[in-house]
C-alpha cells in the first residue's frame, strides 16, 4: 500500500470516528439520556400556627408545584411533615397525613418519587434536653403509638421503609438513584439525638455511586434548637467523619425554621457542608448566631422566607439551589443561595 493510500485510509477512519461520536451525542440526546437530573429537598412544613392547620398548606402546595415545574425526579423530606402530637386543632394522625399528601398531589401525579423520614412532631416530644412541657402539652395516654402508626400507614405502599436491625432506626433506609446515594435516617426510634453508627455504616458499605447525600432532620451542629445531634458530641463526630470517608458532601436537615449553609471539616479534614432547610412551611425563626462550635464557617443564611432546595446532578458537578418564596400569594420564586462541587 502506497504512502497515499495509507493517509488516505486514517482520514476514512477518522471521519468514520468522528461520526459515530456525533451520531452518539445525537441518540442520547434524542433518547433523554443527558447525564443531568435533579432532586428536592423539603423540611418542616407543619402549620405556622398562623392558621389553624397542621400543615402550612399554601406554602406547601406552591412547593409542590414548583418542584414538578422543575422536573425533580426525587423529593427529599427530612421530617416535621405535620403538626402530629402537638396543635392538632382536633384532626387525628391519619387524618394530618392525609392532607399532606393532598398538598403534595402535583409531586405524586408527576411520579416524582417521595422519600420522608420523621421529625420530631412526627414522633412525640423533646426528653433528653429541653424542659419538661407543661401537663396541658403532654401527648394523651397512646397518643405516640397511635403517631407513628399513622406514620406508617401513610407512607406503607413503599417498599423502601423497613424495619432497622434490633428495632433501630425502624424509619431508617438507603437507596439509590441513577450516580446517587442516598441514606435517610431516623433519629427518633429509641434514642433522641443519636445517629445509629453500626446501622449507618452498614447502609453506606459498598455503595459505589459516584455522590452521597446523607439527611435526617436534627442539625449536627447546633444552631437555633439546643436538641440536636452535638448532645452526644463524640458520636456526633464519628457520624461526620462517616459523612467524608463515604465520599459526602452535604447533610441535609432541618428542624431549626431557617435557611443556614455552613461548612465543618471532619478529622481528617474534608470540608462537609451541614444544610438547614426547615423553610417548608413552619414559623420562620430568628437567628443572630454566632455558632456554638467554633469550627463551624457560616457560608449564608437567611430567616425571611419559605423555600426548599433544589439540586442538579451533571455527572461528577452538582449544583445546589436554595429558592426562596419571596411572594408567598403572588407565588414567586427567586434563588438567594447556589453553591457547587465536583467529585
Amino acid at each position: 500500500m502506497s504512502n497515499c493510500e495509507k493517509i488516505m485510509k486514517k482520514n476514512i477512519q477518522k471521519k468514520a470516528i468522528i461520526f459515530l461520536l456525533f451520531a452518539s451525542l445525537f441518540l442520547a440526546v434524542a433518547c433523554g439520556k443527558d447525564d443531568s437530573w435533579k432532586f428536592a429537598v423539603i423540611s418542616d412544613t407543619q402549620g405556622n400556627h398562623a392558621i389553624e392547620e397542621c400543615i402550612n398548606r399554601p406554602v406547601l402546595e406552591k412547593i409542590a408545584a414548583d418542584i414538578v415545574a422543575e422536573k425533580a425526579r426525587i423529593v427529599l423530606v427530612s421530617g416535621d411533615l405535620v403538626n402530629g402530637w402537638i396543635r392538632n386543632y382536633g384532626k387525628d394522625f391519619p387524618e394530618q397525613y392525609a392532607d399532606w399528601k393532598a398538598a403534595m398531589k402535583p409531586v405524586y401525579d408527576a411520579n416524582i418519587e417521595v422519600y420522608p423520614v420523621r421529625g420530631n412532631h412526627d414522633d412525640g416530644p423533646e426528653l433528653l434536653v429541653l424542659p419538661p412541657l407543661p401537663p396541658e402539652r403532654e401527648p394523651a395516654p397512646g397518643a405516640l403509638k397511635r403517631l407513628r402508626a399513622a406514620y406508617r400507614d401513610a407512607f406503607k405502599e413503599y417498599s423502601y421503609l423497613p424495619d432497622g436491625p434490633d428495632g433501630k432506626d425502624g424509619f431508617g433506609y438507603s437507596f439509590e438513584y441513577r450516580n446517587a446515594f442516598f441514606v435517610g435516617m431516623d433519629l427518633y426510634n429509641g434514642e433522641q439525638h443519636r445517629v445509629n453508627l453500626k446501622w449507618l455504616a452498614g447502609e453506606l458499605e459498598g455503595n459505589t455511586q459516584r455522590h452521597v447525600f446523607i439527611y435526617g432532620h436534627e442539625p449536627a451542629f447546633e444552631v437555633i434548637h439546643k436538641d440536636n445531634l452535638s448532645y452526644y458530641r463524640e458520636e456526633r463526630d464519628l457520624f461526620w467523619d462517616m459523612i467524608g470517608s463515604a465520599g459526602g458532601k452535604i447533610y441535609f436537615c432541618g428542624h431549626d425554621h431557617i435557611y443556614n449553609r455552613s461548612q465543618i471539616a471532619d478529622s481528617t479534614g474534608n470540608k462537609i457542608w451541614q444544610l438547614i432547610a426547615g423553610t417548608g412551611g413552619g414559623r420562620l425563626r430568628k437567628w443572630e448566631g454566632p455558632y456554638k462550635d467554633a469550627n463551624v464557617i457560616g457560608q449564608y443564611h437567611n430567616q425571611d422566607y419559605h423555600g426548599y432546595v433544589l439540586v442538579t446532578i451533571n455527572g461528577s458537578k452538582a449544583i445546589i439551589k436554595w429558592k426562596a418564596l419571596i411572594d408567598e400569594l403572588a407565588g414567586k420564586w427567586k434563588v438567594l443561595d447556589v453553591f457547587s462541587y465536583r467529585h
